[in-house]
Formats: structure tokens, sequence, C-alpha cells
């Protein structure tokens, strides 16, 4: 039987994140991937979830998720994983991923990978492969811990791939305690986005000290466009 890997379903912008579905997608290739989606995600979800490997989703709409940061989902995920072991469970390398890996990683007393590009899965256990200085070498670590391990995994380290599974929903009720009501969302501020952006691009045309000014920049803005990528900057330039 293919191992279990899970994956933390993220939405933004109304939208399952491009990293949710790569990280099913590889998921999807190496065991049977299900996914955990909390808070408030369009009708369509759950659809999307299953076309990109998930052969069953773990459920809670609850606004719980959205209105009070990380401990609701912690709690709700942690209760998941010790009731159902999954081998493994993948996390963005995102806000929200990083803080609930992180409490995960309290509470269930097990390590957390950071910053993974890619990983396999070995006898009973898991190789996680780490790029470091641009990719230009590779270190690999590896969890000696017993249950689930937790993996981040950085933004385009897979491709998104169709992989449409039957649509299996658990629901799965939301977490009661008052006391994880801690970290209450406020106010969401919407800044207007201009074109593609970094952590989306699949080209970037980048500037630096030589351009000599913030004015020289609007010709890489040009080409950045008419290549359909975004525009990026070294340090200096920032």
């Amino acid at each position: 039987m293919a191992d279990v890997i899970w994956v933390y379903a993220e939405v933004l912008d109304d939208k399952i994140t491009t990293t949710t579905l790569e990280m099913l997608s590889k998921a999807a290739e190496v065991g049977r991937a299900e996914a955990v989606l909390l808070g408030p995600a369009p009708d369509g979800a759950p659809d999307t979830l299953a076309k990109h490997g998930a052969s069953k989703i773990y459920r809670c709409a609850d606004p719980l998720y959205q209105d009070f940061l990380t401990l609701p989902a912690a709690q709700t995920v942690a209760y998941l994983i010790q009731k159902h072991q999954p081998k493994l469970m993948l996390f963005a390398s995102s806000y929200a991923g990083r803080d609930v890996a992180s409490s995960l990683s309290a509470r269930l007393d097990c390590g957390v990978i950071s910053d993974v590009g890619d990983f396999r899965l070995t006898e009973g256990g898991i190789e996680a492969t780490i790029p470091a200085l641009g990719a230009s070498y590779q270190n690999t670590s590896t969890l000696v811990s017993q249950g689930t391990k937790l993996l981040l995994v950085r933004p385009k380290s897979f491709e998104p791939k169709l992989n449409e599974q039957p649509l299996a929903v658990e629901e799965v009720a939301a977490a009661a305690d008052t006391s994880l009501r801690k970290v209450h969302m406020k106010e969401r501020v919407v800044v207007k986005r201009e074109g593609p952006q970094l952590e989306g691009a699949k080209m970037i045309v980048s500037g630096g000290r030589g351009l000599k000014g913030e004015e020289n920049f609007a010709m890489l803005k040009d080409l950045a466009d008419a290549l359909g990528g975004a525009v990026g900057a070294s340090r200096a330039a920032v």
C-alpha cells in the first residue's frame, strides 16, 4: 500500500495557491496524496485539489481558521495527525505554513525540515534535499524521529500536474477550545499589484547597480512585460 502524504492546503486571493498544487502533484507521484483544507475557500477548491491528486480532503470551512491565526489550525492538524498517522506532511514555505509547521513540531515533539527543494521516501523515513547558494549545491537532511515527518517546501520546487482523483471529502469539526483564540486578525489590507509577482514568475528580468537609477528600470519592465515575466533587482539596486 502506498505511503500516505498530506498537504496543508492554503488559499490566497480566493484560490488555492500554486505551491499547494505543486506539493500535491509531488505527493501523488511518490505516494497517496491527501489534503487538509481549513477555513473559508472558494466553492471549487475541493475539486481543484482532487484534480491535482488529492485522494481525500479533510475539510472544515469554519471562519475560525481565517479570523484566528495559527493556534486553531495547529490544534486541528495535530489531532488529525495523531488519529490518522500519515507518513509525511508538506507545508508551503509561507507565513502560514511556517507558523503551523513550527507549532506542530513543538506539539508533537518532532522535527521539521525547512527550505526543501525535493524529497524522497526511504525505508522507514524521508530524505529531503535543500538547495543552497542559488542551488549551486545541494544538502540532504533526514528526520529520525518516529511518527509523521514535517517538511516546509520552497515554491516552484515541483510542477503542478493534473492527476484527477474521485472527489472524497471528510468533514472535520472546528477546534472548540476558546483558549486557542489568542491571535486575532483585526484587519486585512489589500495592496494592489500589477503584473506577475516574483514569487510566482517563471521568468525574471533583473537589474542592478549598472542601471544607474530608478528611472532606467522602465526598460526592464518593458522587456519583462514582453516576456510575460516579472522585474527583479539586486540588493545594491534596492
